[in-house]
Parts: structure tokens; sequence; C-alpha cells
């Protein structure tokens, strides 16, 4: 199948990073609404479709799994949009952050999404932490793809590289109070860098 071109590859890109963040803040307000006492900066994001949850199986399949393949997608033709084989390479690596979502779909964390618990849950974060690592290298890997022809993008993917690899491990632990907040930091980096970089590329 032949890829879009640039500029057909950055519309694709803007629409699906700009649908993906809606689904992540408008799910994020509307299943935390639901959750009796749910706590945004307590609680992670995964907890909302914790196993035996009432809402359980509505966040998992109505907005962690396609969120995660939106996600990917746009990734990919972010990639396709700058046009080069290490950008490309770099988007491959950060669409795996689709990868995190869709396994909080097929393996729900256990309550109060804990370090281990499970079976199920060690899955849920095997694919949730390997997820942040492949957002983070995949940032990492576009700020060098961008040094020469897109500064600002390469130093804020940088950074925001930096940050959720610091979020990550400050999120293992289960009883830190601004767990959930320090999440949503994480997620808003790597949504946030994803749409404003394919805004950057669509072309009159």
């Amino acid at each position: 199948m032949t890829m879009p071109s640039g500029a057909q590859a950055a519309l694709v890109a803007s629409l699906a990073a700009g649908l993906v963040s809606v689904l992540t803040v408008g799910g994020t307000w509307w299943f935390g609404r639901r959750a009796a006492g749910y706590s945004h900066s307590r609680d992670t994001i995964s907890e909302l479709g914790a196993a035996a949850t009432p809402d359980a199986r509505a966040v998992a399949w109505l907005w962690f799994a396609p969120s995660g393949l939106i996600f990917a997608l746009a990734a990919v033709m972010l990639g396709e949009a700058f046009g080069t084989d290490d950008a490309a390479r770099a988007a491959s690596t950060f669409a795996l952050v689709g990868v995190g979502w869709i396994g909080a779909a097929i393996f729900p964390c256990d309550k109060g999404a804990p370090t281990f618990g499970t079976v199920r849950n060690h899955l849920h974060n095997l694919t949730g932490g390997g997820a942040y690592l492949a957002g983070a290298a995949g940032l990492l890997e576009m700020a060098r793809a961008l040094e020469d022809s897109h500064a600002v993008l390469s130093m804020t993917a940088q950074a925001s590289g930096g940050v959720v690899l610091v979020g990550l491990l400050l999120i293992s632990f289960p009883e830190l109070p601004w767990r959930g907040l320090i999440q949503r930091l994480m997620e808003g980096l790597l949504h946030g860098w994803l749409l404003v970089a394919a805004l950057t590329q669509i072309r009159p």
C-alpha cells in the first residue's frame, strides 16, 4: 500500500493527534466524574478502567483501545510528514505509546494500580511501562532526527522525553500523593508534542 504524501500525511497526523487528545481529556473527565472517590491528582488514568469497576468495559473498548490505535496512526503519519528515514524510525518508536493504551484495555489494572498484584496487573504494568519508555525513546530519537531541520521541535522533544522518563520512575510508587498529576503531565507532553509537531507540517 502506498503511503500518503508529506502534505497528506501531515493532515492525517494532525486530525488523528487532535482526535486522540480530545479523547484523552474527555475520557478522563467523563469517566473520572462517574468514579466514586476518584482523584485526578492522586489516581492514575488506568484506575478508571480497573478490573471489576462499573465502567471497566466501556473505558477499555470505547476509550483506551481506540485511543491507542489513533495515537499510533498519528505518530506513523507524522514520520511520513517529516519525510526522512530518521524521523520515520523515531516516529515508529513513538507510535508504541499506543500499545500502552491498547494493553490497558486488554489487561486492566487491579484496584489502586499497584506495582505488583495479579498476573493481569503485571501485564498491564509491563505494557504501560514499556509504552512510556518507547514514548520517551521516540521523543529523544526525534530530537536527533530533527536537530538540523526543526530546532524548536527538536529541543522540546528532548526536554519532553527526559520528563517522561523521570515521570515513569515517579509513578511506579503507588503511595505517591501526586501520582495522577504526574501521569497527566506525561500524557500531556506526549500528546501535546505529537499534535504541535503535526500541525507545523501542514502546508497550504
